[in-house]
């Protein structure tokens, strides 16, 4: 992949040799951008904010933003709608998983679920319990590529069975995080596909570079979690 550094780079109008500087205006816009996650930290953690405040707090700075960049009217807002628009898909995956979880748990389907898969965990060794579920996302990703999706579905079962064998619940949510994090690097079903074709690098030319770095990374992510539960 590395032979191609140059095309890509040319592809993507990328030069060595270009000089962007950052105004005092840019750092302005940046620093009103950093202020929102920490609003955002601080709601959530301290004044028990959700979705809306949320939501307010970065319309507000994007408002902010614009006014500071001196960006025209049209321009923020078709800028605006188009990054909406992106994230349109992920917003029906979110609902459409919600629904789904809504009818398991009034159909008592989770719990049955729950309870099943709760005979089979008890008093399973921690280390086995916790990389297995490690694998079970990774395999999961294929069929639920979105990572909010997924979690809205899988949480409300998963986590639970952390009881069963003694771990906390944060070790689950670990393992989602690892596993759907690393399969996303060579899920045909993600964006991996689409972003190698704006790159014109062939699937197979892909698996044969980043194969070796996600077993390390799946090696060490394996040792993490066994350490995090007998720790």
């Amino acid at each position: 992949i590395y032979g191609q550094k140059e095309e890509i780079e040319a592809h993507f109008g990328v030069s060595a040799e270009s000089n962007h500087v950052l105004t005092n205006r840019m750092r302005l816009m940046l620093l009103v951008f950093t202020l929102c996650f920490i609003i955002m930290i601080y709601g959530v953690s301290r004044l028990d904010w959700w979705f809306k405040e949320m939501t307010t707090v970065f319309f507000a700075g994007a408002l902010l933003i614009g006014v500071i960049g001196k960006i025209r009217e049209s321009v923020f807002v078709e800028t605006f709608v188009k990054g909406a628009s992106d994230l349109l898909g992920v917003a029906l995956i979110i609902g459409i998983a919600r629904g789904v979880s809504v009818i398991m748990d009034e159909g008592l389907i989770s719990d049955t679920m729950l309870y099943n898969a709760s005979s089979v965990t008890e008093g399973m060794n921690k280390g086995v319990f916790i990389n297995a579920m490690l694998y079970i996302y990774s395999g999961l990703s294929f069929f639920i590529p979105s990572s909010s999706g997924m979690a809205v579905l899988t949480m409300p079962i998963m986590s639970p069975l952390a009881d069963t064998v003694g771990i906390g619940r944060e070790s689950i949510v670990n393992a989602y995080q690892l596993g759907q994090g690393l399969f996303a690097f060579i899920n045909p079903t993600g964006l991996i596909l689409a972003s190698l074709a704006i790159v014109k690098v062939g699937y197979n030319k892909w698996l044969k570079f980043v194969m070796p770095l996600i077993l390390i990374l799946l090696v060490l992510s394996m040792l993490f979690l066994t350490l995090e539960v007998y720790l």
